[in-house]
């Protein structure tokens, strides 16, 4: 597998829309990108609203900006991640959110991809601590992040919230170099 991870742009195709929709249909989604009853016709809308959250382009205060990506084997799209530019350490969702596809989930793509989207937040975004939530019955996602270092740091209203210092985590990469 070659994962990587490419971030949305106005020139995705019906491929992405098609995956969109597929993941929508998933009853035990956490990360549902789209709703259920989501159509061809508001690609572009998403798109749009996607890239205005990416570029914070006049938000209202409620909404976070958000980058979003798609989850790539070689040219073949596996799922959708999106990672939050700030969070709330007391509400459930944190900084990144994946959806794979059925047949690519439980084969270590949520920690290949939580190790690309941490060079992303730390690098290019400049955050220094990620936080991670999951529901409590999500214990995929929760081998995931402690596989990836998180520490949990509290379980409260049926989810599990972890944390991640990425500038002690590349700090110490750095010097192992």
């Amino acid at each position: 597998m070659n994962i990587w991870l490419k971030e949305l742009s106005m020139s995705d195709d019906k491929v992405y829309c098609d995956l969109l929709i597929e993941l929508a249909k998933y009853e035990d989604v956490y990360a549902r990108p789209v709703p259920k009853d989501f159509l061809y016709s508001e690609f572009e809308d998403f798109k749009k609203n996607r890239i205005r959250m990416r570029e914070n382009d006049n938000l209202p205060s409620y909404v976070i900006p958000t980058s979003t990506f798609w989850v790539m084997d070689g040219d073949n799209p596996l799922g959708y991640e999106t990672l939050k530019h700030r969070i709330d350490m007391d509400k459930p969702g944190g900084h990144f959110g994946l959806c794979l596809k059925k047949e690519y989930q439980n084969k270590g793509i949520g920690s290949i991809v939580s190790e690309l989207l941490s060079k992303i937040a730390y690098y290019k975004l400049g955050i220094d601590e990620v936080i991670y939530t999951s529901k409590d019955e999500n214990i995929q996602s929760q081998k995931s992040v402690e596989k990836i270092g998180g520490n949990l740091v509290k379980i409260e209203d049926g989810y599990h919230f972890y944390t991640i210092s990425l500038k002690e985590k590349f700090e110490k990469e750095r010097k192992t170099l």
